[in-house]
């Protein structure tokens, strides 16, 4: 395990909320590291469960490991700015409570930084269903090594409808461009908190670099095998879109001479709209207002293609299962 060092190469950070059950693996994958200049920072951000006690058990016995309890439950965001504010690593990383890093992710992303300059490093990642444990993808393929990412292919691959968003990358930062810059989390933003973030890193001018190979395991919110929401991917804040909309007209406000960055703010909050009104829809056919759930879907076009795609993987999964059930007898 990593000893305490006064100037480690990277600090990992892991904001928890009611991350009791699965805080403990995702510290030891931190703990497992090959790269072992590092320190481990968990925020516990006003959990009503055992996390905090977790926690305070893990680092009872790692020297490299501090503790913090936030007062109340402010945000992952929050959370975040307040460790990055007491962090003492040259990089910065961020592990959320219920993924993990593959053994060699910090090594390998702090070499990949190091070799070509870049102020962020970010990894492919693992999809992994969280009922069965199993890989359900990886966020994309891509040939060689790695490459250079910039603003322009930030904002050409981030997108809440395409096939892996760049905005939930899991980046590694120089401390010293956080400090320079005053790069930090958005506050009000619980949903897409990661995107804003590196928003604001390209948009100062930040550099970063991708490693094609999948060293981060994400644990997708909503598992396809039990169809079912994990309890810390089926918060509130989930479906907050009010909250969403306010905080992506701040950044609108923030870039409005900013072309690139305006056009990809406002079709992020056409989105928005988009998942409100799909919403809307799904209350109103759950309350069994079949009349108002088509009017809403009616009305508004761009949940037309939501909709055909849950109808279809509807009725993909009823195929699937009439495959593999008995045939009865006559």
């Amino acid at each position: 395990m990593p000893s305490s060092v006064d100037d480690p190469k990277v600090t990992v950070i892991i904001p928890v909320y009611n991350s009791a059950a699965t805080l403990a693996r995702a510290a030891r994958s931190v703990l497992l590291q090959t790269l072992r200049e590092l320190e481990l920072l968990i925020v516990d951000d006003g959990s009503t469960d055992e996390s905090f006690a977790v926690a305070s058990a893990i680092a009872a016995t790692e020297p490299c490991v501090r503790v913090f309890q936030m007062p109340g439950n402010a945000g992952k965001p929050t959370a975040m700015n307040h460790a990055i504010s007491l962090a003492r690593g040259r990089w910065i990383a961020v592990l959320d409570a219920d993924d993990r890093y593959l053994p060699e992710r910090l090594a390998t992303l702090i070499e990949a930084g190091e070799a070509s300059g870049a102020d962020l490093v970010a990894d492919n990642q693992r999809h992994v269903d969280p009922a069965t444990g199993a890989l359900v993808h990886f966020a994309f393929n891509q040939p060689g090594d790695g490459r250079a990412v910039d603003l322009a292919d930030f904002i050409a691959h981030s997108g809440i409808r395409g096939t892996f968003d760049f905005g939930i990358l899991k980046p590694v930062v120089r401390a010293d461009f956080i400090a320079r810059t005053g790069l930090a989390y958005h506050p009000e933003a619980r949903l897409a908190e990661d995107f804003y973030y590196l928003l604001e890193f390209f948009a100062a001018g930040g550099t970063g670099w991708l490693v094609h190979e999948p060293l981060y395991e994400w644990t997708m919110p909503f598992s396809r095998s039990a169809r079912q929401w994990t309890e810390t991917g089926a918060g509130q804040w989930r479906y907050d879109y009010t909250t969403a909309l306010a905080v992506n007209r701040h950044f609108c406000d923030v870039y409005k001479n900013r072309p690139e960055l305006l056009a990809l703010l406002q079709r992020r909050e056409r989105d928005y709209f988009m998942m409100m009104h799909y919403l809307n829809a799904q209350r109103a056919l759950a309350q069994g207002n079949a009349v108002r759930a088509l009017a809403l879907v009616a009305s508004h076009p761009s949940t037309w293609t939501l909709l055909v795609q849950r109808v279809i993987g509807r009725a993909t999964r009823a195929l699937r299962r009439a495959a593999v059930e008995p045939s009865g007898t006559a």
